[in-house]
């Protein structure tokens, strides 16, 4: 799909996009992350439901947080003579925050 859109898309086909994307990581975190916090909490004798819904939400407001930042240093950037330096770092912060929920182990 990327190769299919180099310029600019239009508004609707992007929100559409989005929220795709934004459905199959609620999914892929629901089934890889969620589900087996739910099992991992019922072994050990806590609530459930408990410690996914406060990772969950800490998620979310951690990827508010994240947008904040971002919105902010593009901002920034489009003030600032583009360098490849701010590319390099932009381009490690967003794979660092991509691998973020996979954790060490």
């Amino acid at each position: 799909m990327v190769f299919l859109m180099k310029n600019e898309i239009n508004r609707k086909i992007e929100k559409f996009l989005l929220g795709f994307a934004s459905g199959v990581m609620i999914a892929a975190s629901v089934w890889s992350l969620l589900m087996p916090s739910i099992e991992m909490a019922e072994e050990q004798g806590v609530i459930a439901w408990i410690p996914a819904s406060v990772g969950f939400i800490i998620g979310i407001l951690f990827l508010l947080w994240i947008d904040h930042i971002t919105t902010k240093i593009k901002k920034q950037k489009e003030e600032n003579i583009q360098n490849s330096c701010k590319k390099k770092s932009m381009l490690f912060f967003a794979v660092t925050l991509h691998n973020i929920p996979e954790g060490c182990g």
